[in-house]
């Protein structure tokens, strides 16, 4: 059961992150590798870019090596609501107006709620070894 549940919270980080991957590839397809995301710093668009990379190679860890992919959704999905946060406050404050104005900010703020609240249920929990003797 445990493993089982492993399985159905991984699976549905999975998806969340194609998703995220085909939004990044989207917009790399329509503007181009060195797009500046009309005019954000360029180490913000060098973060959007690298997405559409490591979105896909998460979802490969999670089935490959499980608790590491369930790590790295973690790590990318906190990183991306940060700098996404700083984006919006520094660019179009007051925050709270700006995320009215941009659903896909507060999708990735419930993701990122959801991933930390079901993480110990995702870590995939190996077999007890058996007692060595």
């Amino acid at each position: 059961m445990v493993q089982r549940r492993s399985l159905i919270f991984r699976v549905i980080y999975a998806v969340c992150l194609a998703g995220a991957a085909y939004n990044h590839w989207v917009t790399i397809f329509q503007h181009g590798l060195f797009w500046d995301h009309g005019g954000f710093p360029k180490a913000s668009d060098t973060f959007w870019t690298i997405l559409a990379l490591l979105d896909p190679a998460v979802v490969i860890l999670l089935f490959a090596r499980p608790n590491a992919g369930v790590a790295a959704t973690a790590a990318i999905i906190v990183a991306d609501v940060i700098h996404n946060l700083w984006i919006e406050e520094h660019y179009f404050p007051p925050l709270l107006r700006a995320l009215a104005d941009t659903p896909q900010v507060i999708e990735q703020i419930a993701f990122m709620i959801f991933v930390l609240a079901t993480l110990p249920m995702a870590w995939r929990r190996l077999p007890p070894s058996a007692p060595s003797g």
